[in-house]
């Protein structure tokens, strides 16, 4: 084999196992997606929906059914009542259908449920007296109208959360690019997405369509409903009016908020044992009582059975 042969061989090896290298690590490694390599400038691809905007097109099956239902109930959009807008924006659902369809949802299943019952107790059981009918079956309806409440008090716990973990993080990050001179926080890869990723995002394209940026970040504390970013917003609108310096504010604020989260950890993690407490004493304590005492009590029965015969 000739010396020509042997670096052309070399060389394509090496490059091989290079490109396999890099591929995997953009692949698997976070720090090194393929999405960072992009510029600041790159083009949105054909067919991508801003998220300031919805769509006009009438729903079909389920979902039309329930928002004409709530629509029935609750009457147009704008005629539906605030507070579950607002909980509705604090959930991240801010399509003005949404309202339409939670009331139409809180309709249908408070109905639903007591006609299942009352249709179950006059076909299947047939013979059911009328008080304890029409009690069950307004149980069920309460039950089923509230039902929607309870996912939505859920849901807006669990993003609340998120958003408050995801701060300190942001804070960072946001502290870098300022100094650094970039404006990338919102752009992560979507598994990498908080929620707060996304209202930073939304934030942004609302200031670039002309609103005042004042404005746009009290939209932004009001959309999540989070005191912590609330207090964060007021210190950023307040250097931006004294003019003072924008890193040392979000420096002072990203170590705030994350010993703030240090001590919910800590907290959470002192809750622990006392959390375990009552399962272990309402479902590990009489086992441990069986398993210690049952040998003594089947000794005893068999020593007092002795003593009988």
């Amino acid at each position: 084999m000739s010396t020509l042969t042997v670096v052309v061989l070399s060389f394509v090896l090496v490059a091989g196992v290079t490109l396999l290298a890099a591929l995997t690590l953009m692949r698997f490694w976070p720090a090194l997606q393929r999405e960072r390599f992009g510029g600041a400038g790159t083009p949105v691809p054909a067919g991508t929906t801003s998220i300031l905007r919805w769509s006009d097109e009438p729903r079909i099956g389920w979902e039309r059914t329930i928002e004409n239902i709530g629509r029935a109930v609750g009457g147009s959009e704008e005629s539906a009542p605030t507070k579950y807008r607002r909980r509705l924006i604090w959930a991240g659902l801010y399509e003005p259908r949404a309202v339409l369809v939670f009331i139409g949802a809180k309709a249908a299943l408070g109905a639903g449920l007591g006609c299942f019952y009352l249709a179950y107790s006059l076909i299947a059981l047939r013979v059911v007296p009328l008080p304890r009918l029409v009690a069950v079956s307004l149980i069920l309806g309460v039950i089923g109208f509230f039902l929607p409440d309870f996912w939505l008090h859920n849901r807006i716990k669990v993003r609340r959360r998120d958003i408050v973990q995801a701060l300190p993080d942001v804070l960072d990050l946001l502290m870098v690019c300022v100094e650094a001179g970039l404006a990338r926080v919102a752009e992560q890869p979507t598994k990498q997405q908080s929620p707060l990723h996304g209202e930073l995002l939304r934030m942004h394209l609302e200031v670039r369509a002309g609103r005042p940026r004042q404005e746009a970040l009290r939209a932004l504390a009001e959309r999540t409903g989070v005191e912590e970013l609330k207090s964060i917003v007021g210190a950023f609108i307040q250097t931006e009016k004294l003019g003072t310096s924008l890193g040392k504010t979000l420096r002072i604020h990203a170590d705030a908020a994350r010993v703030q989260r240090r001590h919910r950890a800590e907290e959470q993690a002192h809750m622990a044992p006392l959390k375990m407490l009552f399962p272990t004493v309402f479902f590990l304590m009489p086992a441990f009582f069986l398993v210690t005492l049952a040998p003594s009590l089947l000794g005893l029965l068999r020593l007092l059975k002795a003593i009988g015969q």
